[in-house]
């Protein structure tokens, strides 16, 4: 029953969705026919070229925490050791697979869920072995992660991704210039066509 009205109320929403875009338009078809010197008027308003330079100044920032980390070694260590003696004791020694097989089983496949739990156990022993090495590496001996740190703590700068990002593109935009009435005349038509075709589904 309830998945009955949620289903209603999203067709009624998608429904009015559609009318209101057809709808809308249709009177932008209409103005691209009869009168597109308002068009480009309002286009130029709305049009406003945003540069994404302000966020790669935020994005290609380096963040360096090592000092602290560094400082407080010990304590970091221990956790990490705790949190991996918990998590081997757990998957290794508590975990009961058939009671979340059973629990799980009407989610998936029981065979797919076997499958997902063999992995996730695996997956969380191996994770749990390497962070017990690390934070004993930490309690006694940080300066052995100095190396590893420095070769994988390697600066990858945003610059030419965002460069490409601050290219205004405008093509679309010159090409509705040049052919305003036809591209209005086929909005049109599409805008119509939508609109009675919801209105018969509707009915």
């Amino acid at each position: 029953m309830i998945a009955n009205s949620v289903s209603i109320i999203l067709w009624r929403s998608l429904a009015i969705f559609l009318i209101v875009g057809a709808l809308t338009g249709v009177a932008v078809s209409l103005l691209l026919i009869f009168k597109p010197h308002l068009m480009a008027r309002a286009n130029r308003l709305a049009n406003r070229w945003i540069s994404t330079d302000h966020l790669n100044q935020l994005l290609d920032r380096s963040i360096s925490i090592e000092h602290w980390f560094y400082r407080h070694h010990r304590l970091l260590g221990v956790l990490i050791v705790f949190g991996a003696c918990y998590i081997l004791v757990y998957f290794g020694l508590l975990f009961d697979k058939p009671v979340a097989l059973q629990r799980l089983s009407g989610y998936m496949p029981v065979r797919l869920l076997d499958m997902l739990l063999d992995v996730l156990a695996l997956a969380s022993l191996t994770g749990a072995a390497v962070a017990l090495f690390v934070g004993l590496f930490l309690c006694l001996r940080p300066s052995l992660l100095r190396g590893i740190e420095e070769s994988a703590n390697q600066w990858i700068s945003s610059d030419c991704a965002i460069r490409l990002l601050d290219i205004p593109r405008d093509q679309m935009e010159r090409f509705v210039a040049v052919h305003t009435q036809r591209i209005g005349w086929l909005l049109l038509l599409g805008s119509i066509y939508l609109f009675l075709s919801v209105l018969r589904v509707l009915m």
